[in-house]
């Protein structure tokens, strides 16, 4: 009987090894980078709710950190000082109730986000009045460039806060606790937005209180809502049943909220890069037509414009400065030129000096500009105020003037007026008040002096003055 022959293994060729090879390579870089993001090693659930639950409450030690690190920020703000504002961030607690918000919102525990949210408020109030008492004793009290870095927030810090919440909620979810913390709570900076909230309360500055309260508000909804993504991306366990009806409202609220929320930074942040864009075409214009000439622009904060200054090392003949004023002006930019020339030669000038000189100059036009237009407005305000009591005084000596002639019938014309006249050396002008009656009895006599007595008596006294000057004719 014949023996049947062995089957031979399939030879693979050519193409298959090569679609084999290539499904090998694609499931080991997959494997590679589902280990490399893989948040499950290492995560320990039940740790990071209860630690979050057991600090989120602003009270006892953490209310004493949030006043001392409110109270280093606020020195730092004043001293202009970026490391003793770092410090202040490094020991505040402010993140824990922000995170507990977000915590509890995304496993449905609404006692917990009851706590959380008072705590919040607590945490806001005592920053508040903290900043707000500094900024009132303190003898600077000026609007640093720190203050001012903290007025202008944009979708740029939208992006700081989230990404640092969701490093801070990665970092408290470990086993193994890592130092990201601090790196999270300088990232966020939540403190030194708050106060600058307070240096604005304390000074009538509501611009600048109501910018920096926003930036504070939106970096704090932001990192509740990354703790709150990681949260459900990790699946923690929920506290309370969900349904799905009651997930998806809560999902529609969280994006609503949110997008109100960036949409103001995306506008502002839309108009810091139209400024940078107007400053690169400034910037390409100079380097084009005036090379050797030394440029500076600064922010006019009055009318949101830039003031751009140009030293030029020559003299321009007339049509030639009209011809580059017209090609400024086709920029399209909201820039005043101010061209001045010299006959100084380039080489003599010590370029590094002159160009700190000049941005000193312009700073102090700036201010000088600025305290101009303080003073026409307080002027107006002072006339408004001046109008307004003349007018009232006007009403009030109409009808006093119509009753003294009731009661002196003799009296034939009578005026009043608040006439100037220097107080002192120093030539200080003080009104006075002045009242002119034309007043004869019938033998054609001055009346007695008791009667002008009894006259400029009553009139001080329905008129409510101090003094009153009584003048006959």
């Amino acid at each position: 009987m014949e023996q049947p022959k062995p089957i031979q293994p399939k030879r693979e060729n050519d193409a298959e090894r090569m679609r084999r090879g290539a499904l090998d390579l694609f499931v080991g870089i997959t494997g590679f980078f589902r280990d490399l993001i893989n948040l499950q090693e290492g995560l320990d659930r039940e740790g990071t709710i209860v630690d979050i639950k057991n600090n989120k409450r602003m009270r006892g030690a953490n209310a004493w950190l949030l006043m001392c690190s409110i109270m280093v920020a606020s020195l730092g703000l004043d001293l202009n000082s970026p490391a003793v504002i770092i410090g202040a961030m490094l020991i505040s607690p402010l993140m824990s109730p922000i995170l507990g918000i977000g915590l509890a919102v995304g496993i449905n525990d609404r006692e917990m986000l009851t706590i959380s949210l008072q705590h919040f408020g607590i945490a806001i109030g005592i920053a508040l009045v903290t900043s707000v008492v500094y900024f009132q004793l303190t003898p600077l009290g000026d609007v640093t460039s720190e203050i001012e870095a903290r007025t202008a927030p944009t979708f740029l810090d939208v992006l700081v806060a989230f990404f640092g919440g969701i490093a801070g909620i990665i970092s408290g979810s470990r086993r193994d606790k890592s130092n990201a913390i601090p790196g999270v709570a300088i990232a966020t900076a939540l403190m030194p937005p708050l106060c600058v909230t307070g240096f604005g309360l304390a000074n009538g500055e509501w611009e600048i209180m109501l910018n920096s309260f926003y930036l504070f508000f939106l970096n704090a909804v932001f990192v509740a809502l990354a703790t709150y993504l990681i949260v459900r991306y990790l699946k923690f366990p929920y506290e309370d049943i969900v349904d799905e009806r009651e997930r998806r409202r809560t999902q529609l609220i969280i994006f609503f909220v949110s997008a109100l929320l960036i949409l103001p930074s995306v506008y502002i942040l839309s108009g810091v890069l139209n400024k940078l864009n107007e400053k690169s075409r400034i910037e390409a214009f100079f380097q084009k037509n005036f090379r050797d000439a030394l440029w500076e622009t600064a922010d006019n904060k009055k009318t949101d414009s830039l003031e751009v200054k140009l030293f030029y090392f020559g003299q321009l003949q007339e049509d030639s400065l009209a011809y580059y004023r017209d090609a400024f002006q086709q920029l399209d930019c909201r820039a005043k030129l101010d061209i001045i020339q010299t006959d100084i030669p380039r080489s003599e000038v010590d370029i590094q000096a002159f160009e700190q000189s000049m941005r000193k100059e312009m700073m102090s036009l700036l201010e000088a500009d600025q305290k101009i237009e303080d003073e026409k407005d307080r002027k107006i305000r002072q006339l408004a105020d001046s109008i307004t009591l003349l007018r009232s005084d006007s009403i009030l000596f109409r009808n006093l003037l119509e009753e003294v002639k009731v009661l002196f019938p003799d009296i034939r014309e009578i005026g009043f007026a608040q006439s100037q006249q220097a107080a002192s050396k120093d030539s200080t002008v003080a009104t006075l008040p002045t009242l002119t009656v034309n007043w004869r009895t019938r033998s054609g006599a001055y009346p007695a002096r008791r009667e002008r007595e009894r006259l400029s008596e009553y009139v001080r006294l329905r008129g409510d003055l101090d003094t009153l000057k009584l003048i006959l004719y």
